[in-house]
């Protein structure tokens, strides 16, 4: 029997401040005290915001969520709080942020918390005697880039203008608000709904289903710069901080910056403080020093500022993954940015939301008094995974890809898997195709890309296709990737072998099919995909995706065998009938109608009858993985395209990779597949200095058409970080036998060097060592390795 998540009875009640919730970018207080007879021994909290919270209790940090989710799917968090609490007088406070990052009409604001005792019986919850205001210390009408899927604001806090005190028990809220219930009138009956979840939009809260993060503070490796700027406005565009943060400056000279090396250490002070000339006399200008702070490499975190100043001194707050010709530019895309306004003595700030980035900038204004700080961290955000996969060997060009793959992805995982750490966002096809397979090898991990898959099919469409992105609300139908959607199915399969729990496959089997259904919408009688509509991706280059298309029709075919293995598997014989009818024709003829003989490959696309002048590494390598072509042809196809380069053909971008390595070693030439890693990871990513992986190949810009376009490219993709699972898994060339992995098949590629893997699984960890071509392998109880 399938199993369901219980919903929670909640008493709670959503609650907002007296407006109607729909204002972007707000952020609001709220407030309860309480009164405890005795110890708080086993009091648990329940807490989710539309869309987030930061929780105190008695003034304590307690946490912040939750995990980012569209409307109708979600979370809420669990907290132990005794630790928080106290006989007496206590207070629960809460700080809600509204983003609605694409502005839909139907979504609104909300909180909803309950705390409970040992029994679970309600202790308080939220409703219409808890206090509220909306908070005027954060500025609502600022520089909006969607550049990031779940923070596209920049952060403007004012601290003068937070209550002081208001966290704590015993502040004076009488000029707060009562807070407003929000109710659901029924559309057919008199009736009024306030309890949860039959409050719309909030028709499904789920439990978070995956850990907190592991949280950590940084400190700077190295000072880059120090310098000032004149004090000029951006008049036109004044809500971007971007702008000034982006002018480069000139050696201090009228400023003051002393002790800037402080700030690579727990202890000492930095001394900072604008030119003071204009008080004294005629002096044309106002001169801000600015210190530029390197983390050595990419991290996702939030920045937080300890210091002493002014009220009304300010420090602005870039973050870049990367320098700009040497200098700090966030300007022209990704600007991404924060603004404290002091209050007077000693404070602290932590941005709300976090970035990824490498350099900090800070840039001081209004500081005509000293300003002590006394430390710069990034509090780094990650998902809390155990480094349990591995790979080492005595090519050290393969262990430095190795590595900054595998941080990649731990850079990309969060409280969501997402494309680029920059952006955000969930999107489906990189997390399926490369991401999730990579979290399994490297980390072992089956909760993070759980979440991912019953998250990715909640947000399905009318079509039948799924959602690109599904960490946020977005109803852009018509944008749909169809390939992305494949790229699930295969995933879902890949899920259910991995771990063994055949519910994966009964619980969304009905969303698969509809993925396919609607792709069968758009087959011809050939089998082959023909003119899809909607955005068919492929990969980010420049593809003919026009008639029948060879990239997307090998795709589809992949994600047909994995639905056939799950039609199998429910024993729905009748599906899959036609499946296997499906896969029959569309393989008796892709190579008659994309191969090209002229050319010795496969071309691109079939346009009635006309094959395209375009080919390419993806129509190849997907013909040679998903077996679309006989032997001989696979081999002409690689000596021609890999080894030799006999065809001129448009070469695959780091995400769709994973096929191009993969069917190199379906041919038996993972000799080629570790060549091309070290030619494209090793030469244009590590031996330029990455510490992580590039969007591209190109981290300036991107070849579209023939032409080359100047374009910031992320640091920190990890759809671009497939090596990460390819070194571990290929390399000793692991096969899953049985769900679970309680068998496998292992056989180790004869390399010309040692090495040595980890892989884990569900069982255990797999340890193999290569050495001097013998390989040794240890299994734990309960897995049946087998030789080939």
């Amino acid at each position: 029997m399938l199993e369901f998540p219980k919903s929670r009875r909640w008493n709670a009640r959503w609650i907002w401040t007296p407006d109607d919730g729909r204002t972007d970018n707000t952020y609001c207080y709220f407030r309860k005290e309480f009164t405890l007879g005795g110890p708080a021994e086993g009091f648990r909290l329940f807490i989710t915001a539309e869309t987030y919270y930061r929780l105190f209790i008695n003034g304590h940090f307690v946490g912040q969520g939750p995990p980012p989710s569209q409307p109708f799917f979600k979370y809420y968090d669990e907290y132990d709080v005794e630790s928080y609490l106290r006989p007496g007088e206590n207070c629960i406070a809460v700080v809600v942020y509204y983003v609605n990052v694409y502005q839909v009409q139907d979504l609104r604001g909300g909180l909803l918390a309950e705390l409970t005792d040992r029994e679970g019986r309600t202790v308080v919850a939220t409703g219409p005697d808890w206090r509220c205001l909306r908070s005027c210390a954060w500025r609502q009408d600022i520089f909006y880039s969607l550049y990031n899927q779940v923070w596209p604001y920049q952060e403007f806090y004012d601290a003068r203008k937070e209550p002081e005190g208001w966290k704590d028990a015993g502040f004076e809220d009488q000029a707060w608000h009562d807070a407003v219930v929000i109710r659901r009138e029924a559309l057919y009956t008199n009736e009024v709904s306030d309890r949860p979840p039959a409050v719309m939009p909030w028709s499904r809260l789920l439990p978070r289903d995956i850990p907190f993060m592991k949280v950590e503070p940084v400190l700077p490796v190295r000072i880059e710069r120090v310098e000032e700027n004149l004090d000029l406005a951006n008049r036109t565009r004044p809500e971007d901080l971007s702008i000034v943060l982006s002018m480069p400056g000139q050696p201090i000279k009228y400023s003051r910056v002393e002790g800037a090396e402080n700030l690579l250490k727990e202890e000492g002070d930095t001394i900072v403080q604008c030119s003071t000339e204009h008080l004294r006399g005629f002096f044309d200008g106002i001169y801000d020093p600015s210190i530029v702070l390197d983390f050595g490499r990419v991290v996702p975190a939030h920045i937080e500022l300890e210091l002493s100043g002014p009220a009304g001194g300010i420090v602005d707050i870039g973050y870049a993954e990367r320098l700009i010709d040497g200098h700090f530019n966030n300007s022209l895309e990704c600007q991404f940015a924060n603004r404290y306004v002091m209050k007077e003595g000693e404070q602290s700030f932590r941005s709300f939301a976090w970035r990824a980035f490498r350099y900090v900038k800070l840039r001081f204004h209004s500081c005509f008094e000293p300003v002590r700080v006394r430390s710069v961290r990034a509090i780094v955000s990650t998902y809390p995974y155990e480094e349990r996969g591995s790979f080492r060997s005595d090519d050290e060009k393969l262990n430095e890809i190795f590595e900054i793959c595998r941080y990649t992805i731990r850079l990309c995982s969060n409280e969501f898997i997402m494309d680029s750490a920059r952006e955000q966002g969930q999107w489906l096809g990189d997390a399926a195709a490369v991401i999730v397979p990579a979290i399994y090898a490297c980390f072992g991990d089956t909760r993070l890309p759980g979440k991912f898959l019953r998250q990715a099919a909640a947000n399905q469409f009318q079509t039948g296709l799924l959602a690109n992105i599904s960490n946020v609300t977005r109803y852009d139908w018509h944008g749909i990737i169809p390939d992305y959607s494949l790229w699930w199915i295969m995933a879902l399969w890949r899920h259910y072998i991995y771990t063994g729990e055949e519910r994966w496959v009964h619980r969304f089997y009905p969303e698969a099919s509809r993925v396919i259904y609607a792709h069968m919408e758009y087959v011809n009688e050939r089998g082959l995909i023909e003119n899809m509509p909607y955005w068919p991706f492929v990969d980010e280059t420049d593809i003919d995706r026009r008639g029948e298309c060879a990239p997307l029709s090998a795709i589809f075919y992949g994600a047909l065998g994995a639905f056939a293995k799950m039609a199998q598997l429910k024993g729905d014989s009748h599906t899959l009938s036609w499946v296997e009818e499906a896969m029959g024709k569309l393989k008796a003829n892709f190579q008659e109608r994309f191969f090209d003989p002229e050319q010795g490959c496969f071309v691109d696309a079939n346009v009635d009858g006309t094959l395209s002048e375009k080919a390419s590494e993806h129509a190849n390598a997907g013909a040679i993985l998903w077996e679309l072509c006989d032997g001989e042809t696979a081999r002409k196809v690689i000596e021609n395209i890999w080894e030799k380069g006999k065809c001129k053909v448009t070469e695959a971008q780091p995400f769709f990779m994973v096929v191009v390595l993969n069917a190199l070693d379906r041919a038996g030439r993972m000799d080629l597949a570790l060549r091309l890693i070290r030619e494209r990871w090793g030469g244009r990513m590590v031996d330029r200095g990455a510490t992580s992986t590039y969007e591209e190949w190109y981290q300036n810009g991107s070849l579209q058409r023939g032409f080359f376009k100047g374009i910031l490219r992320s640091h920190s993709a990890a759809w671009s970080a497939c090596p990460a699972e390819f070194l571990i898994r290929n390399m000793i060339g692991l096969e899953i036998l049985e769900p679970g992995c309680r068998k496998v098949r292992i056989k180790p590629y004869d390399a010309p060097f040692n090495y040595s893997v980890v892989f884990p699984t569900p069982l255990g960890d797999i340890e193999l060592k290569y050495r001097d071509g013998r390989a040794r392998i240890k299994a734990p109880e309960g897995i049946v390795v087998v030789g080939d």
